[in-house]
């Protein structure tokens, strides 16, 4: 199969037009992780040098593959001994039919969600019905959500002028990297990053209408957020909240965010608490 833009731009856009699927870059620049809540799927490697594609698999489809084409698909290339019988890496420049190649990606998208529990099932078919738009601080829609974080945020913790000395740090003109959730052209969540230094994004402005909580959305603008923040080569991504915000401390310990000291401008807030989680 030809390494050629076409070519890896629709791999590429095969892999993300699975429900809920979007990119990450686990492991560095490559391979291209795709994965639907936080569970990897597909690895896509377009360098010239390694071009090769792994797929999860079932072991007795993955051993189909490897008879049907041997030494072209191979046992997951770099997995661990006992993943191996669950992968396929896929030489691509020995494989030449694309109609099958994503045939194997929707198997690969199956095998995954095969494996979820029924609460994660649950999740995934709210999460398929919404689109998730990359844009940044400027965007229209993301200011009507963050006001209406900011009104909510007013009522729960007693005001505006209790909260006025947080405002500076959180001006949209200092974020650029900013996800919009919509439901039938609707935004209903949010959710941003920016730089707080070389090795930390600090997740900002994260926002699910009252409507579509519940549903493990907040959980996967998160992880979408921390999948861009390592693509630009953080290591960590660190938060503020506040302690009156049970619900917020509850999403973000259970996707992995620990307590830390108070940092920077939050050193001096008391009802502030921090977390952070390597990425």
């Amino acid at each position: 199969m030809e390494n050629n833009a076409k070519v890896i731009q629709a791999i590429e856009e095969y892999c993300l037009k699975h429900p809920s699927a979007y990119e990450a870059r686990p492991f560095g620049e490559y391979p291209i992780c795709y994965k639907v809540i936080g569970k990897i799927f597909a690895q896509f490697n377009p360098e010239e040098r390694f071009y090769k594609i792994t797929l999860k698999c079932t072991p007795d489809k993955a051993d189909l593959y490897r008879q049907l084409y041997p030494g072209v698909v191979v046992r997951g290339y770099h997995c661990p001994p006992v993943q191996q019988p669950h992968w396929n890496t896929i030489n691509l420049d020995a494989f030449f039919d694309l109609e099958m190649l994503f045939q194997m990606i929707d198997e690969a998208y199956e095998a995954v969600i095969n494996k979820f529990s029924k609460e994660a099932r649950v999740e995934l078919l709210n999460l398929s019905e919404l689109e998730f738009r990359d844009t940044d601080g400027e965007d229209q829609d993301f200011a009507m959500l963050c006001n209406r974080l900011d009104s909510a945020l007013d009522e729960i913790v007693g005001g505006k002028f209790q909260r006025s000395q947080y405002e500076q740090y959180n001006q949209r003109d200092s974020i650029h990297d900013v996800i919009v959730v919509y439901r039938e052209g609707e935004p209903i969540g949010c959710g941003s990053f920016k730089m707080y230094d070389e090795d930390h994004a600090e997740l900002k402005r994260i926002y699910v209408d009252p409507l579509y909580r519940n549903i493990g959305l907040g959980s996967d603008v998160v992880r979408r957020l921390e999948a861009k923040a390592k693509i630009k080569g953080y290591r960590w991504c660190i938060l503020e909240t506040g302690k009156p915000l049970e619900a917020a401390c509850s999403m973000y310990k259970k996707a992995g965010y620990k307590i830390m000291p108070n940092y920077g401008q939050y050193m001096d807030m008391p009802d502030s608490i921090c977390m952070e989680r390597k990425i």
